[in-house]
């Protein structure tokens, strides 16, 4: 059997509770030779649906454009519903996908079943680990001004708070924070207590696990009056990556309910939008510089992403990083 049909099948049962009998699709010998080169065909039923797979050869991956004028042609022969699948995906092209939705599954990471109403990614199954410690928003908005500035000053609450907008409230807890993660050091003169550390490149290393994705949710729009650029946008500008099809940009949570009551359109996929809008947990203009979000802040929220050219771009941006 085909090792990734089986895992697929694995990927259902574990999933879903789910088991599935298929079988080679007879009608297979009338498409294309480019299709039945790139593809095993196999007809079966899910949730009394007949279904359609189409189980990709290579690991070398297939852009969604693609995918999807594959499945037209296979549509002439083939009316129903079409699952596509493949051992592996980047996550920008998963999102495509969705955003097109074309019905596809990943065994072992992620399946997007639009007609049957599943939509089951990764971070579900994710295995509780140290790094779930993340850092709260306020706290690692605190790191990246250190590490973005250069600090001579004592940083306790009362000025962490004058800087960044914050009550003095929600400083004291940030550094209540970082001195039970023993992110840096602590000293007290008097009443006063403020943060330090040894150098820039020391504290990366040892706040770099608990940092967190700052993105609380991704839009599409056709108007807006956001400005700051940042995903894959903000990348391109930082290092040799192409700008993506849709400028992206991004804006805090506060700001965004603000200018959705007069001077956002939302549209609901990105084949209508002239943009992408990351909406943050806390203000990207805080630390931005030219329009373009913060590196530290950038890199945070593209990490996660196993795109290997995404991978080797936020590596290129980092070795540029003056600490």
């Amino acid at each position: 059997m085909n090792p990734l049909l089986q895992n697929l099948k694995t990927y259902l049962h574990e999933t879903l509770k789910v088991g599935i009998e298929t079988h080679k699709w007879k009608r297979h010998s009338g498409l294309p030779f480019f299709l039945t080169d790139t593809y095993d065909f196999y007809e079966t039923t899910l949730f009394n649906q007949t279904c359609l797979l189409m189980i990709a050869h290579e690991d070398t991956e297939i852009t969604p454009g693609t995918i999807r004028t594959h499945q037209e042609q296979i549509r002439k022969n083939w009316k129903g519903f079409i699952i596509f699948a493949q051992t592996a995906l980047s996550s920008y092209n998963r999102k495509r996908l969705i955003e097109h939705h074309i019905p596809f599954i990943i065994p072992g990471n992620q399946m997007y079943l639009p007609q049957c109403g599943i939509d089951l990614r990764e971070h579900f199954r994710q295995t509780p680990t140290k790094n779930d410690r993340g850092l709260s928003p306020s706290t690692q908005v605190v790191v990246i001004y250190a590490l973005l500035h250069n600090v001579n000053e004592r940083l306790t609450p009362s000025t962490l708070a004058k800087k960044l907008g914050y009550t003095l409230m929600t400083m004291t807890r940030a550094l209540n924070e970082l001195q039970a993660l023993d992110i840096g050091e602590f000293r007290r003169e008097g009443k006063e207590r403020f943060w330090t550390f040894t150098d820039k490149s020391t504290l990366w290393t040892e706040v770099k696990p608990f940092l967190q994705n700052p993105i609380k949710k991704i839009t599409w729009v056709k108007k807006h009056p956001v400005k700051i650029f940042a995903g894959l946008t903000a990348l391109s500008h930082f290092s040799q990556l192409s700008p993506p099809p849709l400028p992206v940009f991004a804006i805090s949570g506060s700001r965004w309910k603000l200018f959705k009551q007069s001077e956002v359109e939302e549209v609901p996929t990105s084949d209508d939008a002239t943009a992408e809008i990351e909406i943050w947990n806390y203000a990207p203009e805080l630390f931005a510089k030219n329009r373009f979000v913060d590196p530290l802040s950038l890199y945070c929220s593209l990490k996660e992403d196993k795109d290997e050219r995404i991978e080797l771009c936020l590596k290129e941006m980092m070795e540029k990083f003056a600490w």
